[in-house]
């Protein structure tokens, strides 16, 4: 389940907003609320059922926020195997005109959350949502890398996801305000990069084993999957970087460990593979993605363009290599060309179709075409 903020974290609400819990009589103008503020598949995965729900309410008694969160089931443990406070959703009416209700929400889950007994609490964070994430930063929540989460939890690290609803959704963070355990420091750039890197790589190699192409040995599948990997993220995120910077923006790298279990169910039980290209974002700790939208389209339209190039280069040529699986490759190159360049929505989205057509809808079109192109010319083949 997605988590969102539409309001600005720092103010506190106007005169006349109220916290309270849901009643029935609520359900249907939160609704009407959640539906302003969320994107088209966010609302299809909205849900309050066997969920807290706290609305906020203007000087009417109208809902114009809500938050939907629960609490796992109370084990006798200390943090970080005690009881966990889940936000699914946090939101606030875009036309209410009424600043720091967000806050306020928040707020007044992190109050439930002490009456349930909550040793720690968690939100999943779209890396683009900066206003979400400047919220929960603000309430002591830290983003959790993948090694801080194993760290924490060990070998129950698959049932905590479980419970926060993790390993799903392309893009979204794991964020934590734990009681006892302090933000840990961010990894640096080359080692999110490999975590990247060594996820495709993983995938590619399953999906080479699970549906094998030509007649490679074991060895030289492994190698084509490392290397594809490496080469077709590698190119394209250099191409992102250097298109960044000469617009004098400066990026940093975040993993989507996020996706890990779908995108190991597809590769398994499809052989599909799910790109998990990571997010390109501002490496400033208060950007906005509004003022963003131009230069991160400008960038992710270069990193598109490359995969483009790269995927029709696997299409019109096929050299015989002896230490290469050419068929894998490209197996690999039109499927990050399909997703990347052609999917602008979640849960299978690319983020060089979502920033360039959030940017520019011409822009993005043609960019499509030339992404699906190696699929249509490989199934008529």
């Amino acid at each position: 389940m997605t988590e969102h903020s539409r309001s600005a974290p720092a103010a506190a609400p106007q005169t006349g907003v109220q916290i309270r819990e849901m009643r029935p009589e609520d359900a249907d103008p939160l609704e009407a609320v959640m539906r302003r503020a969320f994107d088209p598949f966010d609302r299809l995965l909205y849900s309050t059922r066997g969920r807290d729900v706290l609305v906020a309410v203007d000087a009417d008694d109208t809902p114009i926020g809500g938050v939907v969160l629960h609490a796992t089931p109370a084990p006798d443990r200390p943090a970080p195997h005690g009881r966990l406070g889940i936000v699914h959703f946090i939101f606030a009416d875009p036309e209410a005109g009424i600043r720091g209700i967000g806050t306020a929400l928040r707020e007044a889950a992190d109050e439930r959350f002490g009456q349930l007994g909550c040793t720690e609490t968690s939100a999943r964070i779209d890396a683009v949502n900066t206003a979400s994430q400047a919220l929960h930063r603000s309430g002591g929540y830290h983003l959790a890398t993948g090694r801080e989460q194993l760290r924490r939890w060990g070998w129950r690290l698959p049932q905590r996801w479980l419970q926060a609803g993790h390993g799903f959704d392309p893009g979204m963070q794991l964020w934590l305000r734990p009681d006892t355990t302090p933000a840990p420091r961010s990894p640096a750039q080359w080692t999110r990069l490999a975590a990247t890197w060594v996820l495709n790589a993983a995938l590619l190699a399953v999906i080479a084993w699970r549906a094998p192409r030509g007649e490679a040995t074991l060895a030289v599948a492994l190698g084509t999957a490392a290397l594809a990997a490496g080469v077709l993220l590698g190119v394209r995120e250099a191409a992102i970087r250097l298109t960044a910077r000469s617009q004098a923006l400066d990026l940093e790298h975040a993993p989507w460990g996020n996706a890990v279990g779908l995108s190991g169910v597809l590769a398994l039980a499809v052989g599909v593979w799910l790109p998990l290209t990571g997010s390109s974002t501002p490496q400033a700790t208060r950007w906005r993605h509004d003022a963003e939208v131009a230069r991160l389209g400008r960038a992710h339209l270069a990193g598109g363009l490359a995969v483009a190039a790269l995927a029709w280069t696997t299409i019109l040529i096929e050299p015989d290599l002896a230490w290469l699986n050419w068929p894998d490759l490209r197996r690999a190159a039109v499927m990050l060309a399909l997703i990347d360049l052609v999917v602008p929505i979640s849960p299978l989205i690319g983020t060089a179709a979502r920033h360039v057509k959030e940017w520019s809808t011409a822009a993005w079109v043609p960019l499509a075409v030339l992404g699906l192109g190696p699929l249509l010319l490989t199934l008529l083949g």
